[in-house]
């Protein structure tokens, strides 16, 4: 059981379609935890995610889709230092 957390930022139609709840549910679905949140530039969101690695790359198939409002052109994501975390947020 590997444990993997990666830095990911979502670049397209991402602010103003739910992508934040959406990503909280799933990530509840996929047992991810971490966060999400809006960036400055209204094109994207961040995200740090953390779980097993087969969850966590599910995680990350279903953020190149987001949620049906969304448009998703990229993603990009790197893998940083585990944490330890216990539960996905939302922050603002």
């Amino acid at each position: 059981m590997t444990i993997k957390r990666y830095r990911v930022i979502v670049v397209g139609r991402v602010q103003g379609v739910g992508f934040r709840q959406s990503a909280w549910e799933v990530a509840q679905r996929y047992h991810i935890s971490g966060w999400v949140r809006n960036c400055s530039d209204p094109s994207q969101v961040q995200l740090e995610i953390e779980g097993k690695q087969e969850q966590v790359s599910s995680f990350i198939e279903w953020l190149k889709r987001g949620p049906t409002f969304a448009r998703v052109d990229h993603v990009y994501h790197e893998e940083i230092p585990v944490q330890g975390s216990s539960q996905f947020e939302i922050r603002r």
